[in-house]
């Protein structure tokens, strides 16, 4: 098994000789870099060390300064998010716990520290990394494109749902990536401050693979979500080589990746989305604006030469339509893939809890996104229940 190397933050060389004694005694660490003075912040010099050096793990000393090792935490996995922060301390307060692993540590090892609980935490290093490395040559993941031409015609709502549900099928690891521009309503949408965005991931794209991606990673209810723009930026912020990168490495990373894709883009970036994406799932309305918007909307994907993957979604469905599904299709030229129905209540509730349509009260929301989502990747629906009328025996036909 391969060494696993250690950095270590301590307050003074007694405590890094102690430390890096009990690595040692492990026979699977092997220490890289030694500071004995706390981080103040991302552009320390301290901080340079661990960035230069990239440890696979830093073993944090938080016993007599707990305060300062906490920002020494934040400024680390601001710097190298790919490592493992372990913190070695003898705290036993829950706020103060919480406050540490929200700053960004892996796992608590309490002090004194042994060289047997040190291994159990490189071992846990090692097979996670492992398991990692074990799912980057198996995975070969699908792209799904979801927007709209019309803004508020619900292509987040209709995003974040196909996520959850996708999230639900069998060996599925799924991501959510927020393009919008020029600001993501991700973040604000699932009720989370996100430690870091799609600009942390587009800057490290030279350097970017799975392990370092899910570290920008924000976990919520079974997928991963990658937050957009949290501040309206002047000029052209996604570079497409960069944009390029990122995209792969989510196919590498994940089976199914949504995108909540905004068409105000420059067109290199919608191209490289576009061309890479396995379903373009655009989002319509029965109003005149929003069929009108997305007759446009089809016209300039078959620019892109994505036509041929487009597949419509009829938001906010109810039968008492003016506008009809036949008639959005007469006018499009093209049929309606899926149809979700309108439940204003339900929506509201779940975008005022932080949380998925599928986890709040529509059971018939629910249905329609699941079943969306489980035929856009090929996953075969359950059959509908049948009637009572269906259990009793059939009369037998006359000769």
């Amino acid at each position: 098994m391969r060494l696993v190397t250690v950095g270590l933050l301590t307050p003074s060389a007694e405590s890094a000789a102690t430390l890096r004694a009990q690595v040692q005694a492990t026979g699977l660490g092997r220490v890289c870099v030694e500071v004995t003075e706390y981080c103040r912040s991302k552009t320390d010099w301290s901080v340079r060390r661990f960035t230069e050096t990239r440890p696979d793990v830093i073993l944090v000393h938080a016993e007599e300064d707990v305060t300062a090792a906490i920002v020494s935490i934040q400024a680390l996995h601001t710097a190298v998010p790919a490592a493992w922060i372990l913190v070695c301390s003898s705290v036993v307060d829950a706020g103060t716990i919480l406050t540490i692993v929200r700053a960004g540590a892996r796992e608590l090892i309490p002090t004194p520290v042994t060289p047997a609980s040190l291994l159990q935490a490189l071992h846990r290093y090692s097979e996670e990394r492992e398991r990692e490395r074990q799912s980057e040559t198996h995975v070969n993941g699908k792209i799904y494109a979801v927007c709209s031409a019309k803004p508020g015609s619900g292509a987040t709502t209709v995003g974040i749902n196909v996520a959850h549900s996708l999230a639900d099928l069998p060996n599925a690891h799924v991501a959510f990536i927020d393009l919008a521009w020029p600001l993501g309503d991700v973040a604000a949408f699932l009720n989370t401050k996100p430690g870091f965005t799609l600009v942390d991931a587009l800057g490290a794209a030279a350097r970017l693979d799975p392990v370092l991606l899910e570290s920008y990673m924000h976990r919520h209810n079974g997928f991963h979500v990658l937050p957009g723009f949290e501040d309206f930026v002047a000029g052209e912020v996604v570079h497409a080589a960069a944009l390029s990168q990122l995209l792969e490495v989510v196919t590498q990373t994940y089976t199914h990746a949504v995108v909540d894709l905004s068409l105000s883009l420059p067109r290199e970036a919608l191209q490289i989305v576009t061309g890479m994406s396995s379903t373009i799932v655009a989002v319509l309305t029965s109003d005149l604006l929003s069929l009108r918007r997305a007759d446009r909307l089809l016209k300039f994907l078959d620019g892109l030469n994505a036509s041929d993957r487009v597949r419509l979604v009829l938001n906010r469905y109810r039968k008492s339509d003016e506008i009809n599904e036949r008639d959005i299709e007469k006018a499009l030229g093209q049929p309606v893939a899926w149809k979700v129905g309108n439940d204003y209540q339900a929506c509201m509730e779940a975008v005022n809890g932080g949380r998925a349509v599928l986890s709040a009260s529509s059971k018939h929301l629910a249905r329609d996104f699941r079943e969306l989502s489980h035929q856009l990747a090929g996953h075969q629906t359950p059959e509908k229940r049948k009637g009572l009328m269906s259990l009793l025996p059939r009369p037998h036909s006359s000769v």
